[in-house]
């Protein structure tokens, strides 16, 4: 395995298990506080990865995501003025 593929193994298998842990936080734990601080912090770290994939597959994919976001935006726009 690359050390790119190791990297982002790494980064998303973290994200992942942030959010397996707002899962048992949300279902373990009656604190609204420490459900949000578990959910923020898992979002914090899933954008993390978005960019950590960014940095190491380069900046293509930030751009694929761009025209996938103005593609369906653009489809919104055109069916709220027609």
């Amino acid at each position: 395995m690359s050390k790119k593929k190791l990297a982002l193994a790494l980064v998303w298998s973290i994200a992942a298990a942030a959010w397996i842990g707002v899962v048992a936080t949300y279902l373990l734990v009656s604190s609204k506080t420490v459900f949000v601080i578990a959910l923020t912090a898992a979002a914090i770290i899933s954008e993390v990865a978005v960019w950590s994939t960014a940095a190491v597959l380069g900046l293509t994919v930030i751009e694929s995501r761009k025209r996938i976001w103005a593609a369906i935006s653009r489809n919104f726009k055109s069916k709220e003025l027609g």
